[in-house]
């Protein structure tokens, strides 16, 4: 069964790769999501050194991506008038030209040997037969399981982080489980992308406005005194945006708690 892992797994990062390196609108996204789920496989089958290389590709990509979120928040609030028109193109520059260089960075990453490596010793772990997957796949997933139960509405944000990234590799486990040929996980599958989703839209406001918090500090450093009263407004408007978000995402969580066996036996 390992084999067939493997063989996803290669074929999941050339793809993603080849398509970031054409400038496709999901390629950085789904480069990252292509060495996450490595991740999460490697873990669960014992390949260290594979864990160890994905991750280390994925955080050389978590500031690029972000950015790319911030400034796709940042359209959709100009277009909405949010920000006035001054403001709303000062960001813009400043992250525009920092998004740039984070992509000529990103670009040279993927064309470098070490997605290649990666790539070469995926190809060779799928021409080898490996019959534990499925209980090696298990055992993580029910190590995973024990984290699962969902934040109190006064946890922190570092917590409540802890849990999103939790659910995702549950759920990238789960979908492992469900290719070598474990039935009856569709439910749960979805279940859990409904929560990642939710909890990666708080997520993605939240980091938004830790963003637009350092823009107006460097504003303030320049004497920038009416784009720092604008983000000042801005600021303070979208507390209640992600306060909401934050509610809808435990919201889910616990609707999920709920519906998930293991969940009421670990309580």
């Amino acid at each position: 069964m390992s084999k067939i892992l493997w063989s996803l797994r290669a074929r999941s990062l050339v793809k993603a790769r080849k398509d970031f390196l054409r400038g496709g609108p999901e390629g950085l996204h789904d480069l990252r999501v292509a060495l996450r789920r490595l991740e999460a496989t490697a873990a669960a089958l014992g390949k260290e050194k594979i864990e160890r290389r994905s991750r280390s590709l994925v955080r050389s990509l978590s500031t690029l991506r972000q950015l790319q979120i911030d400034r796709q928040l940042l359209a959709r609030l100009r277009k909405l008038g949010r920000l006035p028109e001054n403001a709303a193109e000062n960001l813009d520059t400043q992250w525009g030209a920092a998004y740039s260089k984070g992509v000529e960075k990103a670009e040279r990453v993927a064309r470098s040997e070490k997605p290649r490596r990666l790539e070469r010793r995926l190809r060779r772990l799928a021409r080898k037969n490996g019959s534990d997957a499925t209980l090696r796949l298990e055992l993580e997933r029910g190590r995973i399981e024990r984290r699962l139960l969902p934040p109190g509405k006064d946890a922190t944000d570092r917590r409540l982080h802890r849990y999103r990234i939790a659910v995702k590799r549950a759920r990238y486990l789960a979908e492992d489980l469900a290719s070598c040929g474990v039935p009856g996980l569709e439910r749960r599958i979805a279940r859990e992308k409904e929560l990642q989703d939710a909890l990666g839209r708080w997520n993605d406001i939240h980091l938004f406005r830790e963003r637009l918090k350092e823009a107006r500090e460097e504003s303030e450093a320049r004497g920038s005194v009416a784009l720092v009263l604008e983000l000042d407004h801005l600021i303070a408007a979208l507390e209640s945006t992600v306060a909401s978000a934050r509610r809808e995402a435990l919201a889910v969580a616990g609707r999920f708690a709920r519906v998930i066996p293991f969940l009421e036996r670990s309580a």
